[in-house]
């Protein structure tokens, strides 16, 4: 079973893209569809919850588009996934058994955790990572 689904995956990619925009202009709902591959009818429902969730605005019009609602540094990933997937937690199960539950318990907060890392961390964990992807055949 997996933890996020596409709907989760799908919007993270469109507010990276949104993100990397911002710094210069709105984005339109088409160029975050072609970047990411993302249907653009798909995107819309993704991205009309993340402006409910106030962590996009739009703008209308002819150099309208998406930007972030606040800087990418006061944006979680954990606030993205919480808008879409509305549950981030290993499982929505009651548990009976007090063991089990304090394990599943013990892996949300962890969970919790890896997901309060800002937006912005992405930019920096990708710069650290073009180090080891240099090579040459």
């Amino acid at each position: 079973m997996a933890l996020l689904s596409t709907k989760g995956v799908y919007g993270l990619a469109a507010i990276l893209q949104i993100a990397k925009a911002s710094e210069v202009a709105p984005i339109s709902i088409k160029e975050i569809a072609e970047r990411t591959g993302v249907s653009k009818n798909y995107l819309e429902q993704i991205l009309n919850t993340l402006r409910n969730e106030k962590l996009v605005c739009s703008i209308k019009g002819k150099n309208g588009g998406y930007h972030l609602a606040r800087d990418a540094s006061e944006i979680s990933f954990g606030e993205i996934f919480t808008a879409l997937e509305k549950d981030l937690r290993m499982t929505s199960i009651q548990m009976s058994d007090p063991g089990l539950r304090a394990f599943f318990e013990k892996f949300d907060v962890k969970l919790a955790e890896i997901f309060n890392e800002p937006l912005s961390s992405y930019e920096e964990m990708m710069a650290r990572s073009v180090q080891y992807l240099n090579f040459s055949i």
